[in-house]
């Protein structure tokens, strides 16, 4: 039975900073081909730097380069470049380097930063709510700044009492057109002062991660998408004969959601305690029933790796069907929410009409 071991690090830390995940993967997945070519981590890296894509890096691939080319581990080496390297990260890679299997981390590194941006919502939903939703703002304030006044004037001209549903539409065009300077400046200070909100205040931080799981099927996709992550990366760590502690407190550290972190760091604790990753696994409900079943199976046959690989390509189909029926449900709700909001406009401008009409 593989030990569970954890780090040193703290389980409510910030997320470190990392490469992008994009480069990182290539980085990775290259560095292990390379090495386990036969070539150096030295040489490896040295020729890594003069990549195009390494532009942003060259200054650190370089001293990467020098250290390893000096005798210094790579794992060692990470540690003196925080900036690109988390502490778990140099952690899993320096238990890969005390077994020789140094080739096979790196790949696991790089394929969990190719699925990582699939973990991410946003990447679900897709942009295309988004840009409805934009261009939906865009044309009610348009019509409020310039087609309602027009119509005030008309309505103003007949002197008959208006509907409430045209004076409440009446009286939302006149403090845009008063205050749309107040407005703009609003959106442009939420879209900069939030990120920095969260990143410098914890407590800002743990209140918008807690909005957010509470969004419907919302908690229950991330979820299902970290739990597949999760698999992917134990798979990895038993072919390479990681401590699964290790690649746990990884994953805690590559999460920028509050919750989801602290649910991993929970299963990082039960894990360090020793005893069977199955029996870590089925105390936490955010963890599937069949995930624990899986790991019991491997690890009573003396197969983790491929039993927790399996597992991983079961729960990332299950997280695709998930994440498929929630983009659909996100469409719709915007669907919805365009038509009523278009069809109130409407109505609130043809009410005065229909009622003058009646009159004549």
């Amino acid at each position: 039975m593989q030990k569970a071991t954890t780090t040193m690090s703290t389980p409510n830390a910030a997320v470190a900073p990392s490469m992008p995940d994009r480069f990182a993967a290539d980085f990775y997945r290259q560095l292990s081909e390379l090495t386990d070519g036969g070539m150096t981590l030295a040489e490896a890296v040295a020729l890594l730097k003069n990549d195009p894509e390494s532009a942003p890096f060259v200054g650190t691939l370089g001293d990467l380069a020098q250290e390893l080319g000096q005798g210094v581990s790579l794992s060692s080496s990470m540690v003196r470049h925080p900036s690109m390297f988390s502490a778990e990260t140099a952690a899993v890679i320096e238990a890969a380097e005390r077994e020789n299997a140094l080739p096979g981390a790196l790949a696991m590194l790089a394929d969990d930063h190719d699925l990582r941006p699939r973990a991410r919502l946003l990447s679900i939903v897709q942009m295309w709510p988004l840009i409805l939703l934009a261009l939906l703002f865009v044309l009610t304030a348009t019509m409020m700044i310039f087609v309602i006044p027009a119509f005030r004037e008309v309505f103003t001209s007949f002197g008959a009492d208006l509907p409430a549903l045209t004076l409440i539409l009446l009286a939302v065009s006149n403090l845009i057109v008063g205050y749309w300077w107040l407005f703009i400046a609003v959106v442009i200070a939420l879209i900069f002062l939030l990120p920095r909100l969260r990143r410098q205040k914890p407590g800002f931080a743990s209140a918008l991660d807690r909005i957010w799981m509470k969004v419907p099927g919302v908690k229950k996709v991330l979820t299902k998408l970290l739990a597949a992550r999760l698999s992917a990366l134990l798979a990895g760590a038993a072919a390479c004969r990681i401590p699964y502690g290790k690649v746990i407190a990884y994953l805690r550290s590559t999460l920028a959601n509050g919750q989801l972190r602290d649910m991993v760091a929970a299963l990082e604790r039960d894990a360090a305690q020793g005893g069977s990753l199955a029996a870590a696994a089925a105390k936490h409900s955010w963890v599937p029933v069949k995930f624990a079943r899986i790991a019991d199976i491997g690890e009573r046959s003396g197969k983790a790796a491929p039993a927790l690989a399996r597992a991983a390509r079961v729960l990332y189909g299950e997280a695709e069907q998930g994440a498929a029926v929630f983009r659909q449900g996100v469409l719709v709700a915007t669907y919805i929410f365009t038509g009523i909001v278009v069809g109130i406009v409407v109505i609130a401008m043809y009410l005065p009409i229909f009622k003058l009409g009646a009159v004549v």
